[in-house]
């Protein structure tokens, strides 16, 4: 505060004692806001549309994984209902969803093309997922943070350093059109 009246006295000549008072309180009032925690992140959306925002470090750091296609793929948990909206129009995709439900599965659209041939590598990876879990939440507060190396991720895909296109958006076309699929690895020199 003695600070802040020398300040003062040095401006009351210049701007009159209200004009002073007035300067005072508002730079007390914007002190006391500048005093509050400064948020955590400061997050940025998007390459063309950019929008920013302020986040918690973890809400950030979820949402950019989300946001990468390759890491997180958005999947769907079907219900009865769902399944019924989607007989009229498409009664094969309702059949399938029908597996996923079945089997309690959270699954990807592109998947669910497949979903009869991938139907035991889905099961063992949910399996897998599962166990992956709850070695994750066993880990102590504070690191080190590394999954035992016993875990197994045969089944998860995509996953990094895999060698096939199981659980890609390529595998449906591997599987749909082989012969352009082909045609196009020798255009570009695969």
């Amino acid at each position: 505060t003695w600070g802040l009246k020398r300040f003062c006295s040095v401006l009351t000549p210049a701007f009159g004692q209200t004009s002073t008072r007035l300067f005072a309180m508002a730079f007390a009032r914007t002190a006391r806001r500048c005093a509050g925690k400064v948020p955590d992140v400061i997050v940025t959306f998007g390459v063309e549309q950019q929008f920013r925002f302020v986040s918690h470090p973890g809400v950030m750091a979820l949402s950019k994984l989300l946001e990468m296609g390759t890491v997180a793929r958005m999947r769907a948990n079907f219900t009865p209902t769902d399944i019924d909206k989607i007989a009229p129009f498409d009664p094969e995709l309702a059949r399938k969803a029908q597996i996923a439900l079945d089997n309690k599965l959270s699954i990807n659209f592109q998947q669910l093309e497949l979903i009869e041939e991938s139907l035991p590598r889905l099961l063992q990876e949910r399996e897998q997922l599962a166990a992956a879990r709850s070695a994750a939440a066993a880990l102590p507060v504070g690191g080190p943070y590394e999954l035992p190396e016993s875990l197994d991720t045969s089944a998860c895909r995509p996953i990094p350093g895999a060698q096939d296109a199981a659980g890609t958006p390529h595998e449906l076309a591997q599987i749909k059109y082989p012969d352009v699929v082909a045609e196009r690895a020798k255009q570009i020199g695969r």
